[in-house]
């Protein structure tokens, strides 16, 4: 997610939760490690995450709880298919 994304993120948490303070100097070291961790993760899946949590918790989120899990990406079946295009082309023995 792009760092405009993550500020409103942490923006709409905040405007959720008043504990949740993003001013002085607390504030400015929760921006650089939430923009830190949230930059490492997509943006549609966190904000409805985020969206979920409001509506269903009182207190404001940890980085854990609207973390979501990427698929690792798995290039074999892409290599499987080249290979199999390349073999249609080799010289048959």
């Amino acid at each position: 997610m792009e760092m405009n994304q993550a500020m409103e993120i942490l923006q709409r948490i905040a405007a959720a939760y008043t504990k949740f303070d993003l001013t002085g100097d607390v504030g400015k070291k929760r921006i650089e490690l939430w923009i830190d961790h949230l930059s490492k993760l997509p943006y549609e899946p966190v904000l409805a995450k985020v969206d979920e949590h409001i509506l269903n918790n009182r207190f404001p989120p940890s980085i854990a709880e609207i973390k979501v899990r990427q698929p690792e990406k798995n290039e074999f079946l892409a290599k499987q298919k080249e290979w199999e295009r390349h073999a249609k082309y080799s010289p048959k023995r």
